[in-house]
């Protein structure tokens, strides 16, 4: 007996011992809660604001409203939460749900979250005259004990006035509660009409780190709509299994403020908007200031007048203080959005969009002077005032840029010495960077392109190019330029010539990397180039006395290419034995070397290769072929395709002659009095495949332009290579493009495109019998016309 009672005394102890555990680790729960709830309460009045509410508690006489008891079934509890009138916009609610189980519902995938509650929720309501006051109470309902087998939350909901903004509470939290476990967000709901801050949580399953809102670890979700915030936070920790019906019940509060599940993401510059007309934005280095006012966004007009996600910051005025040069000149530089499109600089938005352009550059002007600022509420904004505001329809992934007038003084004598347009991005203010682009010493302007990103700030890429504009010390005005321009620019700079003479040198200059060569270097390897052999070859009868080595130096300038020598089929096997009058034939070998930096070219797996040599501006050739002047020197377009004909179809000489001959019809009916040094090749490759192209030079009015087309069938596919460029006093376009047409492999596969399959026809295709290929004489007809 006395062992049993020592027994059962010892299990007494520890039930006792497991049962202060508990009620400790209960107690730690709530001390957790009670301290997250006042650092949450607390973070929603900022700075300044406790003051002022505790003065005009003690000035007005408070009221106090009796605790309201009320319950309901938990399916019906949100519901019950959303339609619920306070007596006053403080009010907290103790909620307690016992017996609780749920399950979310099949739904469609585009319909919002549906659940199955069982369960009956407890809410006391109280009523409070400031965030203060309701702070404290809330605390003080939190520091009660409450069955530790019930979910315990609290609710609270209290009005934003027009002081509190959405980015400053969103520091505030962000300060307070963003960890790396729990990151801190803000995400738009219900179409853009709301917005809500969560901690997200952090999981990692199978080394992938996904995130998960709406989890028990979350301590901040907060919703805020029309204005008000709605909270609701889980003071008790639950066991891990009633983690999903924990998140079931916070998006079933939630979704009458909006869905949780879908949304955008709100950055910085999004929540600033929401509640803000107007922003001006001063730096230094150089000295520089924007004004941006709140334009919309046409995309989200379906979100209505209430909806957040329509606003962004548009530019309207910016200005610069400039040293032109280093401890020198100073000159200003002012820039306002045009109220007038203008024919000259209009942007690429101009053509497809009406845009409604009112008073809003006057407003926000007479909003500086007068130190005043028209209410930000956006429910208080009048159907007049609304449309002040300036309308965009923004395109995801272009750069929303629009024509600013451009004004340059010289800040000591105050002449005016430029009014001219630039076209800007609208929605990145800082976007101009004064560097010195050629190396005159004077700054320059290079004006970025930003591309716009729906649900967040503009961004410059890399494909987006930026505008350049230089100074030109004789004109005292910035001229527009080129990418090429610049770097021509650059050179004349640094090597003490004009711009004309430079641009001239260069042409001379330029590298021909695939120039064809008709003597292999020494020591070079022959599987390093490209062999190819002309179509026509001379012939020569041999004389007495004659040999292949004395014949070879007499064509090829050496004896040793006696081998490339062709005999007819009769003549004897000895090549030592040559008979007087014998006819021989001299065939035009020529190689061109690989490309050495190659890595690999365009290529489909199982279908094609074609080399893309660095240094050239490449294209995708489709229908069309057109001449973009202020690109590369040397634009060329290629794309190999399913070969609609046989393997060569101008083998046999009387096919090849017809192709010359239609050619040249195209270029006298299409291009009459325009084109001339219209050229013809066609070569034998090992790969038992022919080589075919032309080339010739088109006179625009303005410059002569160089098109060169190079073609070669394969058995399954075939590639087309043009070239295009303005006219240099070399031949790098001509080998470059027969280079590429000459690298093309077949290897049999479908290229996943293919002439015919529905794709556009290429240009010029009703124009003569080879509507496979480009017809490049109407390609420029198109372009530039005929001149008739």
């Amino acid at each position: 007996m006395v062992k049993d009672f020592y027994q059962n005394a010892g299990e007494n102890e520890k039930t006792d011992s497991h049962k202060r555990r508990r009620r400790n680790k209960k107690r730690g729960n709530r001390i957790i809660g009670i301290a997250v709830l006042g650092l949450l309460l607390a973070a929603c009045v900022p700075s300044g604001r406790a003051e002022e509410m505790q003065t005009a508690e003690t000035e007005e006489e408070a009221r106090e409203w009796p605790k309201e008891h009320d319950s309901c079934a938990v399916q019906e509890l949100s519901g019950y939460l959303y339609e619920h009138t306070s007596v006053s916009p403080y009010a907290g609610a103790e909620i307690t749900i016992k017996d609780y189980e749920a399950e979310r519902l099949e739904t469609e995938w585009d319909a919002p979250p549906a659940f199955r509650f069982a369960g009956e929720a407890d809410v006391t309501w109280q009523f409070y005259n400031s965030l203060a006051e309701m702070e404290t109470a809330l605390n003080e309902a939190a520091a009660q004990e409450t069955d530790a087998n019930a979910l315990h939350f609290l609710y609270y909901t209290f009005p934003m006035t027009e002081d509190d903004h959405a980015l400053d509470l969103y520091h505030i939290l962000k300060r307070k509660f963003d960890t790396k476990e729990h990151p801190l967000t803000a995400w738009s709901t219900d179409n853009g009409k709301a917005f809500y801050y969560i901690q997200e949580t952090l999981k990692e399953e199978d080394d992938y780190e996904f995130s998960c809102l709406n989890n028990r670890s979350s301590k901040v979700n907060l919703y805020v709509k029309d204005r008000t915030a709605y909270g609701l936070i889980l003071l008790n920790a639950p066991s891990e299994g009633d983690e999903e019906t924990l998140e079931y019940v916070f998006d079933d509060v939630f979704r009458h403020y909006g869905t949780s599940w879908g949304g955008w993401g709100l950055d910085e510059e999004s929540l600033y908007w929401i509640d803000h007309d107007e922003r001006l934005t001063e730096l230094e280095n150089p000295k520089r200031s924007f004004l941006e006012v709140r334009g919309i966004d046409e995309n989200w007009e379906s979100a209505g007048d209430e909806g957040i996600m329509r606003y962004f910051g548009l530019l309207v005025e910016a200005d610069y203080e400039l040293p032109l040069t280093e401890n020198g000149r100073m000159l200003s530089l002012h820039f306002s959005l045009a109220k007038d499109g203008g024919e000259e600089e209009a942007s690429f938005s101009d053509y497809i969009y009406d845009f409604r352009k009112d008073s809003i550059i006057s407003a926000a002007r007479s909003l500086t002077e007068s130190g005043e600022e028209t209410p930000r509420n956006e429910k208080e904004t009048s159907a007049e005032e609304e449309d002040t505001f300036l309308r965009y329809y923004l395109l995801n992934g272009y750069c929303m840029d629009e024509p600013y007038d451009m004004t340059v003084t010289d800040r000591q004598t105050g002449e005016v010495l430029q009014e001219s347009r630039v076209s800007m991005s609208i929605e990145l203010p800082d976007t101009i960077t004064y560097p010195d682009l050629n190396g005159d010493g004077c700054a320059d302007m290079r004006v970025g392109a930003p591309v716009h990103e729906s649900g967040g700030k503009a961004t410059e890429e890399g494909y987006t190019p930026p505008s350049y504009l230089l100074w030109d010390p004789q004109a005292e005005q910035f001229v527009r330029k080129t990418e090429k321009e610049v770097e021509n620019s650059r050179r004349a700079v640094a090597n003490g010539l004009t711009e004309e003479e430079q641009e001239e040198k260069t042409k001379r200059e330029r590298r021909d990397l695939f120039a064809p060569v008709r003597e292999l270097p020494e020591w070079a390897e022959p599987e390093d180039y490209i062999k190819l052999t002309g179509d026509k070859m001379p012939e020569y009868e041999v004389q007495e006395g004659d040999s292949l080595w004395r014949i070879s130096e007499r064509f090829y300038g050496t004896g040793y290419k006696w081998p490339t020598i062709v005999r007819v089929e009769d003549a004897p096997g000895d090549p030592n034995d040559l008979l007087a009058g014998e006819t021989v034939f001299m065939p035009d070998i020529f190689y061109i070397r690989k490309d050495p930096s190659s890595r690999g070219g365009l290529r489909s797996e199982g279908s094609f290769q074609i080399e893309q040599p660095y240094g050239f501006a490449h294209y995708f050739l489709d229908g069309d072929v057109s001449y973009v002047s202020w690109e590369e020197e040397n634009q060329i377009h290629s794309l190999p395709v399913t070969n609609p004909v046989e393997e060569n179809p101008f083998h046999e000489p009387k096919d090849w002659e017809a192709f010359q001959a239609e050619v040249i019809r195209c270029g006298e009916e299409l291009c009459p009095g325009r084109v001339s040094n219209l050229t013809f090749e066609k070569s034998h490759m090992e790969d038992g495949c022919d080589l075919y192209g032309y080339f010739f030079e088109y006179d625009t009015g303005k410059e002569i332009l160089e098109y060169v087309d190079f073609f070669k069938f394969g058995k399954a596919n075939m590639a087309e290579v043009i070239g295009v460029r303005e006219q240099e006093p070399n031949t790098v376009l001509v080998n470059t493009v027969r280079y590429m047409a000459a690298s093309f492999t077949d290897y049999g596969g479908k290229p996943g495109m293919g002439w015919g399959d529905g794709a556009a026809p290429n240009v010029g295709a009703d124009q003569w019998k080879y509507p496979y290929l480009h017809n490049l004489f109407e390609a420029a007809r198109e372009q530039f016309g005929t001149g008739n």
